[in-house]
Order: C-alpha cells, then structure tokens, then sequence
C-alpha cells in the first residue's frame, strides 16, 4: 500500500502538470513572498524593539495603506493572467506592450494614494484609537502613500515574468529589495550611521527606498536585448483597447482584493478599540501566521498561471490537473504550518516580546495561547480558498470572486463587527476572531463549489479568434 502510494506521488511528481512542474515555478514564488513576510517580521520586530506602540500602529496603518493599494494592485497585477495567456497560445509580440499599460495604469493609483495622504489626519481621527496610537498611525500611513508608485508598478513587471513562469527572477528581484529594506530599517529605525532614530517613520522610508530599487532593477532586466526582440517590450505606445480589457478583467480582481483586505483591516481597527494588549497581541500572532501564510500566495499565483497556460492551449485537462497538484502541494503545507504553530509558537513570540516589561508579557501570554486555536483553524482552510479562488481568476473568473468578496466582506465581518462594537458595546476579542474565521470558512466552501461547477473551463481573458 505505501509502496503504491510513493510510486503514485513520483508519477505525479513527474508528470505533466504535476507536482514537478507547478514547483518548479512555484518554489521561487513561494521564497519570493516567504521573504516579503520575512522583510515585514523583521520590520515589525524592529519596531517592537524600540516602542510597543509603533509596533501597535503599524499594523493597522499598513493594513490600511495596503488596502487601498490593493484596489490597484489587484487591478495591474491581473496582467500576468494576459501574459500566460498570451504565452501559451505563443503570441509572444503582445506580452511587452500589455505590461507597459499595466505600468501606465500604476500613475493613477500612485497619484490618488499620494492625495489621500493629505487626509491621513482625518481618516485616523474617524477611526478613533487610543491618541498616542493614532500619531504613529498618520506618521506611517502618509510615508507608505509616498511610496506607492514603485510599490504598484513593480506588480506590472512581476507579471511580465510570473505569467512565462519565469519566477526565479522574480525571486532574485525582492531579495535584492528586501536586503536593502532590511538595512534601511535598521539605520533609520534605530539611528544608526549618523542618521537621527526615526522609528515609525523610518520604517516606512525604508520601505519606499528599497521599493524604489527593486523597480529600476525591473526595468533594467526587462528592457534587455532578449525580452526587446522576443516580447517586443520597448513597444511603449498606449493601447487603450488593451487597457479597456485590463481593466475589466484586473478591476474586478482588485476590488476583490481591496474588500479581502478590508475585511481584515476592519477587523483590526475593531481590535484597537479592545485595547492596546488586545492590539499588541493580534498583531503579534498576524506577523507570525504572515511567515506561513503569505508562501499560499506563491501557491495561488502558480494555479493561476498554469490554468492561464493550458487555458492559453486550450487544454482544460492539464488546466484542472494543475489545480489539483496545487491543492495536494498546499495541504502538505498545512500540516507543517500546524505542527510548527504545536511546538514552535513560543519561539516565535519571544521575538517579539523580548525586552516588554513582565507584567506586559504576562497580559499578552494568555491571549495568545487562546488564539492559537484559530490559527490552527485557519491553517486548515486558507490553502483550499487559495488553490480554488486563484484556479477560477487564472481563467476570468474574476466577477464572481469579487461578489463574493464584498458580499461576504460587509455581511459576515464588517456589519457584525460594527453592531458588537458601536451599538451593542461589546468588546472581547475571541468573538471578534471568530467572525473572521466564519468569514474565512464561508469563502472557501463557495470557492469550492464554484470551481467544482465548472465554468471556469469555458473562460478566456485573451482574443479567441486569432
């Protein structure tokens, strides 16, 4: 029996679409966005190193930033589904030109994240936490903002390599920028080298320099001889046809993204209102499950692609293997997620409890240990979401993934949570945890469902009659 069951995982291992190929390009992404998670540990582990409270507001105030970025992001990274397309029905002349009016399109998010930085102040008055919170808050918020043109942009050109399955270079990309944000935190964060101590407001300088650098690499690899003769990417025309197909494919995909994110974002807000240790807490143990959680991304994107791919060739067999080798890829990584949350988490902690008072540590301990329960939970169901959401995006699905992110967004976490947070005065952060764990079991059983109907199979994102 276990011998048929080794030589069975082999088989698949090597076999079209099988574990062998979604790996190949899977690994790079999964490193790519381990580091990111990586780069945000370590960044948010500086920021507890010099004040419980910046630590405390910068997860909201990133939340928030990235919120709204996503709408953009989810928007322009959408291209690397166009791109697989275009790859696997080998019409190589059109990939340039798409990631270029990706990029034209990151101005506008750039130049509206830039304006609302200049309501910051109100935005964060609105929200209502504690005063000494909220002026880290702003300080953060405003600085992510200015960053925000590279941030989005670098999502474009990510795409341009991400739908060939060339990942490695991806990969090569953000640990160049993440080393370099890492450095910067650690020089501007703590005042080092001559530079002042700016803590919070260092963090999110950093975070725009290294942004910065990993996009002029970008543009330095793709306007290479090779790509400029293969993908024709020094065609820089506009192509508002194109960006008129982006748009409704990719806007769908970043609304969904921007109320997946808003979910969360609302979630911690309510948090805040708890009380600083329920904050400090929550926002401890998020860092720690973005080290696991953010791999599922990589996973996703490679769904993505391969169904973009085979869709491309119109192979829906290889399409739906492809997911399957993802959805067996990811579960394995589940397993390993929830054994090291068993016999690791307390390692994990002292990260970032390290020099906090004991009477802090002692309030922050059992919270902790009681919200172990739904990391474990969601261990278990965000890599089925991930594999089934992204399967059905890679082929156009993305209207449906958008209604139900709204949908389940406002009913099942930002209503409830408002009417036990502002009109029934409830504050206890276990319930507020569990409606986000309802909200995340709810998507994962529709995205399951749908994928299981089918209707994914008969969807392009590309012209059909050439």
């Amino acid at each position: 029996m276990f011998k048929k069951l080794i030589k069975k995982i082999i088989n698949r291992y090597k076999g079209k679409a099988g574990y062998g190929e979604f790996l190949n390009i899977a690994i790079p992404l999964i490193i790519s966005t381990g580091l990111t998670s990586v780069q945000q540990f370590i960044n948010r582990m500086f920021l507890s190193w010099h004040s419980q409270v910046e630590l405390a507001a910068s997860l909201p105030a990133g939340l928030l930033n990235f919120t709204i970025m996503g709408l953009f992001i989810g928007t322009i990274s959408y291209v690397d589904v166009f791109v697989a397309q275009y790859y696997g029905k080998e019409d190589y002349s059109k990939i340039g030109p798409a990631v270029w009016q990706a990029v034209y399109m990151s101005f506008i998010g750039a130049a509206f994240l830039f304006i609302l930085s200049f309501f910051a102040g109100n935005i964060f008055a609105l929200i209502g936490h504690e005063s000494e919170i909220m002026k880290y808050e702003i300080i953060y918020f405003k600085f992510l903002c200015y960053g925000a043109f590279p941030i989005i942009a670098s999502t474009a050109f990510a795409g341009f390599y991400a739908g060939q399955g060339k990942t490695k270079i991806i990969v090569l990309v953000n640990l160049t920028a993440i080393l370099f944000n890492v450095i910067f935190d650690y020089i501007l964060i703590f005042g080092k080298f001559g530079f002042d101590s700016m803590g919070i407001k260092g963090a999110g300088i950093a975070t725009a320099i290294s942004s910065v650098i990993m996009t002029a690499v970008y543009v330095f690899l793709i306007l290479g001889k090779n790509n400029a003769m293969l993908f024709n990417t020094k065609k820089f025309n506009v192509d508002f046809e194109f960006i008129n197909r982006l748009f409704k494919y990719g806007f769908a995909n970043g609304v969904q993204l921007f109320f997946d994110i808003f979910g969360w974002t609302f979630f911690i807000f309510m948090i805040g209102k708890i009380g600083i240790t329920a904050l400090t807490a929550t926002t401890i143990l998020i860092n720690i499950n973005m080290l696991v959680f953010m791999p599922l991304i990589g996973l996703g994107i490679t769904t993505s692609i391969l169904v973009g791919q085979n869709l491309g060739k119109n192979n829906v067999f290889l399409a739906e293997r492809s997911v399957y080798s993802g959805f067996h890829i990811a579960i394995f990584h589940s397993l390993l997620v929830i054994l090291s949350y068993v016999f690791f988490m307390d390692y994990l902690v002292y990260f970032f409890v390290e020099g906090y008072t004991g009477a802090v540590i002692s309030q922050l301990k059992p919270i902790i240990s009681n919200l172990m329960i739904f990391l474990i939970i969601y261990a278990f169901c965000d890599p089925v979401c991930f594999i089934f959401s992204f399967a059905i995006k890679g082929a156009g699905d993305t209207a449906f993934v958008m209604k139900t992110l709204i949908l389940s967004a406002l009913g099942i976490v930002v209503i409830p949570l408002y009417l036990l947070n502002s009109v029934f005065n409830i504050h206890n952060v276990y319930l507020y945890w569990s409606i986000m764990l309802s909200y995340s079991i709810v998507i994962t059983v529709i995205f399951v469902l749908r994928y299981s109907g089918g209707k994914w199979k008969d969807m392009r994102v590309i012209e059909t009659n050439q």
